[in-house]
């Protein structure tokens, strides 16, 4: 039997005025006649193959382009697999903590590296009286523009007596708008009072003798370790000795445990020796990697760029950060990130109150830090100092 083939979707049951082409496109110029090469089946004789309509090569979305049409490519995106999973607790759309996570993506969703630059306070830099701190964040991805603002809260007493370890409060805000705070991360330290954390900063035998910083969704009201309506987003919990004696850990974690979960999706690892007159010439890396093991990004310490700088090093406490995001690192990521840079700057780099000070007992001998070594949790300085009779020891 031979078989009867109509290429092209031909359809010899329809009326011939009412002739349409492939993808329902009519008979192109109004005629109601079909073209001479679809008028007639046609036959198949013996040793013949069937036409094969080919197959375009290029994806579309399930539309065949009109013949003499010249083909539109209907590219469907191709997902890249975030090598970081998202971290955070996921509040409803209308939860208010939702919507400051649309804020923070906005401003970090397409930022692969932030610099963020400790103001000098000319009352610290003059007098050593320890101020509230405050953090200028930079997009360098985008020419340096000026995206964010971190500003410490704390009680004046609690900072003056206790600093670096004080509990404190850091808003992160837009750097148009610092009343639009968009992130709290909550540090509960030393106090003038109770003490929420009064073993820091010594050795850390369990978590809660560690640092512990909560981050949270827009502001939140309260002292650190007991706000009012908290909103967590992840947490940042100082390794214990046992876990990392001589490099200090910094582990991210969810705030609230989610089904199926990870325990700890970020760690960030620090070096043995840091700080002191090494901040001139060194740079302090930290290198964060996922639960899997792999690079999601890094916070260096940045020694000072010219001679200016070098001097606020050395009578401040002043300090610059480099904050590097891996390849599809999320906002959420990149915040916590961030927010762990303000905290190594808290725990490793306040504490020597400018590389060289006087001694507030004898003024006629100056202290200069020249290196601080990580020991279990605790900082220890090695000092370098010197008095009118030119004698020096170290300690």
């Amino acid at each position: 039997m031979q078989a009867q083939v109509y290429p092209h979707g031909a359809n010899p049951q329809m009326p011939r005025g009412s002739f349409v082409s492939v993808g329902g496109v009519p008979n192109p110029g109004g005629s109601s006649q079909p073209p001479n090469y679809l008028a007639q089946p046609m036959m198949m004789q013996p040793g013949m193959v069937a036409p094969v309509m080919q197959q375009p090569m290029y994806p579309t979305t399930g539309t065949m382009t009109p013949m003499g049409a010249i083909p539109v490519q209907q590219f469907q995106p191709i997902p890249i697999a975030n090598p970081i999973a998202p971290m955070f607790y996921q509040y409803p759309d209308d939860h208010p903590t939702s919507q400051h996570m649309s804020k923070l993506a906005s401003k970090l969703s397409y930022t692969k590296k932030l610099k963020v630059v400790q103001e000098i306070t000319l009352l610290e830099a003059c007098c050593g009286c320890e101020q509230q701190n405050i953090y200028n964040i930079y997009d360098e991805t985008n020419g340096g523009i000026h995206i964010l603002q971190a500003n410490e809260k704390s009680d004046t007493c609690t900072r003056l007596c206790c600093n670096p370890a004080h509990s404190l409060m850091v808003e992160i805000s837009d750097a148009r708008d610092p009343e639009d705070v968009i992130v709290t991360m909550e540090r509960p330290g030393l106090d003038c009072g109770i003490c929420a954390k009064p073993c820091l900063p010594c050795f850390v035998c369990m978590p809660a003798c560690g640092e512990e910083v909560t981050l949270h969704g827009g502001r939140v009201k309260g002292p650190a370790g007991n706000v009012e309506a908290p909103a967590p987003m992840a947490m940042m919990r100082q390794g214990s000795a046992f876990e990392s004696p001589f490099n200090p850990k910094i582990e991210i974690k969810p705030a609230v445990q989610q089904v199926g979960g990870e325990d700890v999706t970020l760690s960030i690892t620090g070096p043995t020796f840091f700080g002191g007159c090494s901040e001139l010439c060194c740079r302090s890396s930290f290198p964060v990697t996922n639960s899997k093991g792999e690079n999601a990004g890094q916070i260096t310490k940045m020694p000072p760029r010219n001679f200016c700088s070098c001097l606020d090093e050395i009578a401040t406490d002043s300090d610059t950060y480099i904050v590097d995001f891996s390849e599809g690192s999320c906002p959420e990521d990149k915040a916590a990130i961030l927010a762990s840079a303000i905290l190594a700057d808290y725990m490793f780099f306040e504490g020597d109150s400018g590389m060289c000070r006087r001694d507030p007992v004898r003024p006629s001998k100056i202290k200069c830090t020249l290196i601080e070594c990580y020991c279990c949790g605790c900082v220890c300085p090695f000092n370098l100092e010197l008095d009118n009779s030119g004698g020096g020891g170290g300690a």
